[in-house]
């Protein structure tokens, strides 16, 4: 699967990971997209497309200031794992910039 909000990155074949795509900026700085990271940002970049470059825009921040990046679904349940790597879930990065989704989704109202 293609992730083409990445495109201004460069795409790094990682011979460790075939199922987290891996990049590289301009100047060198290595980061990883999970699957379930990305499902998060599709699902931002749907409901708030007026927000989403702000939202882009600071996962490049991110990616320059701290060099080494897994963006993850689950911090505590990673699919990959690095040395010298900081995790970021969605939230991490859309909560500060008080990009939010309302959750719609209610349990059932019948009981056991």
């Amino acid at each position: 699967m293609n992730y083409p909000e990445f495109d201004a990155y460069t795409e790094v074949a990682d011979p460790q990971n075939h199922l987290v795509h891996s990049y590289k900026d301009e100047l060198g700085n290595h980061f990883y997209v999970e699957p379930g990271f990305y499902d998060g940002l599709l699902g931002f970049k749907e409901k708030r497309a007026e927000r989403f470059q702000d939202l882009m825009n600071e996962i490049d921040n991110i990616i320059k200031k701290e060099h080494r990046v897994i963006f993850t679904a689950d911090f505590e349940n990673p699919w990959i794992t690095r040395e010298g790597y900081i995790y970021r879930e969605i939230f991490d990065i859309t909560d500060p910039l008080r990009i939010f989704v309302e959750d719609k989704s209610r349990g059932s109202d019948y009981g056991d």
